[in-house]
């Protein structure tokens, strides 16, 4: 909001015989509703960053092939397949066990073809079974149970959570720091995660909280939500995203929580706006 606004609010409630009082009012709602809106902008304009692989990286390279990271999804970005790739051994169709070479399942799988390209993989309990196939040129082979499975879920995060993220997502505390997820691995930066926050407690805990828009990733999980306004007390669930770090971290009060001022530190948090409101029926 520049100065010309401002002047022209000013003029307009001198021709309708507003007061001080009245004015103070009005110049309050109005950059009320010009910060709020720059904040939606902002989230909007928050973009996952894919991971880049080699031919046959597989999730063990992210330490993220884990009994706790079944739910979350991870977005990564295929080489073009050269005459000097090979194909590492594959098993299952549409769903594969998680120690899968990523881009050869994903040529598999109709998510990519050879020229590559971004993946989205969500990391599943595993199957029973898994039956081969022979597809776009890779041929793949039965396999028996394993503990974890992958599948690819489109190129973008969707507007709600399937069944497994809605089962799986972590539930935190709201005392429960990002750097206490196992998920801040520098590896990781650019990724999204999906948790849940419960019901807050009588009283919040204290101001861990480092930031604005942008948050220390030694922060309070669920209080930062809040204070970006993407939770409230309600609790719900809630996507976080990993970023390198855009200069110091400036407090603010927002939403009944306090935040501080921060040094830019490794890594930095966001909170897209990837489910609006809070998904506290889900």
């Amino acid at each position: 909001m520049n100065n010309d606004s401002i002047d022209e609010i000013k003029g307009r409630a001198k021709r309708l015989g507003l007061t001080g009082k009245h004015l103070g009012w009005i110049v309050a709602a109005a950059l009320f509703i010009y910060f709020n809106t720059g904040l939606r902008a902002y989230a909007a304009e928050i973009q996952a960053v894919p991971a880049q692989l080699e031919w046959n990286t597989s999730l063990k390279h992210f330490q993220v092939d884990n009994e706790k990271f079944v739910g979350q999804r991870f977005s990564f970005s295929c080489p073009e397949r050269t005459v000097r790739d090979s194909d590492d051994a594959l098993h299952g169709t549409d769903t594969y066990p998680s120690d899968s070479p990523i881009c050869v399942a994903a040529v598999h799988a109709n998510a990519v073809t050879p020229a590559g390209g971004v993946v989205l993989v969500q990391l599943n309990p595993g199957i029973e079974n898994y039956s081969g196939s022979d597809r776009n040129g890779i041929q793949s082979a039965d396999f028996p149970e394993t503990q974890r499975s992958i599948v690819f879920v489109g190129e973008k995060f969707g507007s709600s959570l399937d069944p497994v993220q809605h089962d799986y997502a972590p539930r935190l505390k709201w005392d429960t720091k990002f750097t206490s997820t196992g998920l801040a691995n520098m590896k990781l930066v650019g990724q999204r995660f999906v948790f849940h926050c419960p019901q807050a407690p009588a009283e919040l805990p204290g101001r861990r909280v480092y930031g604005t828009d942008r948050y220390a990733f030694n922060s309070y999980v669920c209080l930062a939500a809040v204070h970006a306004g993407q939770l409230t007390a309600a609790g719900g669930f809630v996507t976080v995203q990993m970023e390198a770090p855009e200069g110091q971290l400036r407090g603010s009060i927002r939403n009944g929580i306090e935040s501080k001022n921060g040094p830019a530190g490794t890594r930095q948090l966001v909170f897209p706006a990837i489910y609006p409101s809070v998904a506290a029926t889900q």
